[in-house]
């Protein structure tokens, strides 16, 4: 397997947990919180798609502006028009309330769409390119997509299975 087709597959595969994991909440549990430290599943999953919207837009591909921006949702939405969480106060990632379970699931799907596009377009040799993360500084485009979109990502992914288990709904780890 290539690079571009390892990443291809993993990027699938945590696009389907995400959807599993998301599609049945409605707007409330989304945007629940289990205690007064906590975000919500909504928080977490917004969050993951944020940043690997810039990351394979802004980051991989010379300043592409994100899906994010494109579609004008952080006005629609009335969000950070940059941040995506990252080191956000706990009190101001708690006032987000993601609009709806659609709104968000159709974000999912948009940015899945165009990472899709990229990465099919893509060859080892182009993965392979360094670029800049202020966090991790030059690395491949590959390793960045690894790094801060798949592990990341996985890493929310079992925070939100988390919050649906306190929740009493099933993990729904069928993906």
């Amino acid at each position: 397997m290539t690079v571009q087709e390892l990443l291809i597959h993993f990027m699938e595969a945590l696009h389907q947990g995400y959807i599993a994991a998301l599609d049945d909440l409605d707007d409330d549990q989304l945007n629940w919180r289990f205690d007064d430290n906590a975000v919500s599943p909504g928080f977490h999953a917004w969050h993951y798609v944020r940043t690997k919207d810039n990351i394979v837009n802004f980051v991989c591909q010379d300043r592409k502006p994100p899906v994010w921006l494109r579609q004008g949702l952080n006005e629609s939405w009335d969000f950070p028009k940059v941040a995506q969480g990252t080191d956000m106060e706990r009190n101001d990632a708690q006032a987000l309330r993601i609009p709806s379970t659609s709104d968000l699931l159709g974000y999912f799907n948009d940015v899945h769409d165009d990472v899709l596009g990229y990465l099919n377009a893509s060859s080892d040799a182009q993965l392979a390119e360094t670029v800049r993360v202020v966090q991790f500084g030059h690395q491949a485009k590959s390793q960045q997509i690894l790094q801060t979109c798949i592990a990341h990502g996985n890493g929310h992914l079992g925070q939100i299975l988390n919050i649906r288990s306190v929740m009493s709904h099933p993990a729904r780890i069928d993906f």
